[in-house]
């Protein structure tokens, strides 16, 4: 929803990377199927202008409500679609945008009245219970490391950690560190120090499915930068070399540690 959302501002100011592009609209046609917009809604009748985006969020959140990041992002691309709009679309998508601030907003009270801090430590507990038995087992260890991570930036627990106090917010990440990085290691039978050549950290398994996995994760990391986000960017983007600050031999203790500044607490200033 948050990528069709800014998929007008995007396609003014960068062309969508083939294979990313494309498991972006197997995603949407998924999304649009399950959703109650009539059959002749297409992906690309989605991303052609604002003037489809108030009938498709509607019809899309019918199906599945946005977490907080994704109701605030949605709000803020919408009111930056505002400017030089003819007045019939202007009006809809102030509504619309005052609308996902609103949902936002019931969202951070919701979450607030049943405790931030308890709320995040059971989407960390349910999350890493996923990986521990063999969920995301298709990526590479590095991959599913990130996949997790994006897991919980995206739903209570990013909202927890964006919402906190400073005290509970190190406390939650230092949990989902020492849970990635006693993981991580795992995955390789090694210590959490022990360092390996970062190759190892990001072969995948051999699977049929081997290269749709890879663009999956290479879709999921497109936000990251290789001059910002190193680590991230090395771990997803794998169609291209490794960014000059992926550390060339790294432990779990690294690389987790790197991954979890770069996804959970590099987003707090974005």
């Amino acid at each position: 929803m948050v990528d069709t959302t800014l998929a007008v501002q995007q396609r003014r100011v960068t062309p969508a990377v083939p294979h990313q592009q494309a498991i972006g609209e197997r995603l949407q046609k998924e999304l649009l199927a399950q959703s109650s917009l009539p059959n002749w809604w297409t992906t690309a009748a989605m991303t052609e202008g604002a003037q489809w985006l108030p009938g498709l969020l509607d019809g899309v959140s019918q199906y599945r409500q946005p977490g907080h990041m994704a109701l605030s992002l949605i709000a803020q691309a919408l009111l930056a679609e505002i400017p030089g709009r003819e007045p019939a679309l202007v009006t809809q998508l102030e509504q619309l945008g005052s609308y996902y601030q609103q949902c936002a907003t019931r969202l951070e009270d919701e979450l607030a009245s049943r405790g931030l801090e308890n709320e995040a430590r059971e989407h960390i507990d349910t999350i890493f219970a996923r990986w521990r038995s063999g969920h995301y087992g298709e990526f590479s260890p590095a991959g599913r490391c990130y996949v997790v991570l994006e897991e919980l930036r995206w739903g209570r627990c990013g909202a927890a950690v964006r919402l906190s106090t400073p005290r509970v917010r190190e406390m939650l990440l230092e949990e989902i560190r020492r849970q990635a990085t006693e993981l991580l290691a795992k995955s390789v039978d090694a210590s959490t120090q022990t360092r390996h050549f970062y190759q190892q950290w990001l072969n995948s398994p051999p699977t049929p499915s081997l290269l749709d996995y890879k663009d999956t994760l290479s879709w999921l990391g497109n936000w990251s930068d290789s001059e910002r986000q190193p680590v991230c960017w090395s771990v997803t983007q794998s169609w291209k070399s490794v960014a000059l600050g992926m550390p060339r031999l790294c432990s779990a203790s690294r690389l987790a540690g790197a991954m979890v500044d770069e996804v959970l607490v590099d987003s707090l200033a974005a």
